[in-house]
């Protein structure tokens, strides 16, 4: 006598897993059960969401690669910030540099300000409309100098931005004690939030390329960690007070 039981259980076992297959919530949990993470790329006012399937095994080359692809730029012009520092060894794998589920990087061009940028972006740079020529480094063989010279390089990037800076916090966080009475459309926050971010990357950038001639000159080493420290404070206050902006629009 043919029993239906036998016939009911497998079907359920297998409507059950093809249900789970295509649940993508089931999905992802499993994929990142068995290692993947997304990560996003912020390039200007772009932001990318990149799946990587193995961290472990993935070289910041393959990263690299797709961005290319994505962004149409060259890969020998690409560079990755990631927690204010340039990741530099494309043979490293992905979780060498910590980089975890979630984790947000910075895109920019190797060679100068993030691409697409807006043309009101070098204002800051270039008070009165007369440009700035970018400092170049002294050549010495006093460390006294390179110190003074960082710690100017510095102040050149976080000056003129300062008050920029206190003035879109105030016009973007809610928490903001001096909010000025007329607040710019969301368009405008966004385009500064893209003008102030820009500009205090390439700072970032600009103290990445110093060159400490002198595995002794502890000093000099100090002095661009200290600046890099000071250039990313800003760069995050920049960042969590336009987070608050956007969870209002959200």
């Amino acid at each position: 006598m043919f029993c239906s039981e036998h016939l009911v259980t497998p079907l359920l076992i297998g409507k059950s897993l093809k249900v789970s297959f295509f649940n993508p919530f089931r999905r992802a949990r499993v994929e990142r059960d068995e290692g993947k993470i997304v990560i996003q790329v912020k390039w200007g006012r772009e932001r990318f969401n990149i799946p990587i399937p193995s961290p472990s095994i993935t070289p910041l080359s393959t990263l690299l690669a797709t961005l290319s692809s994505q962004t149409s730029l060259p890969l020998d012009q690409l560079k990755l910030i990631y927690k204010g520092a340039v990741l530099k060894d494309p043979s490293l794998t992905i979780s060498s540099y910590g980089i975890e589920d979630g984790s947000t990087l910075v895109l920019v061009g190797k060679g100068g300000p993030v691409p697409n940028a807006p043309p009101s972006s070098s204002s800051a740079a270039k008070p009165n409309g007369v440009g700035v020529k970018k400092n170049k480094q002294p050549e010495t063989d006093q460390e006294s100098v390179l110190v003074s010279w960082i710690s100017n390089l510095v102040e050149s990037v976080l000056n003129p931005l300062i008050p920029s800076i206190a003035t879109f916090i105030s016009q973007t966080d809610p928490n903001a004690t001096n909010k000025p009475k007329h607040i710019p459309s969301f368009e405008t926050l966004q385009k500064e939030h893209a003008r102030l971010s820009e500009l205090l990357l390439k700072g970032l950038l600009d103290l990445d390329g110093v060159q400490i001639p002198q595995s002794d000159w502890t000093n000099a080493r100090n002095e661009r960690k200290l600046g890099v420290k000071k250039i990313q404070e800003q760069l995050n206050r920049v960042d969590a007070a336009w987070g608050e902006r956007k969870r209002l629009v959200g």
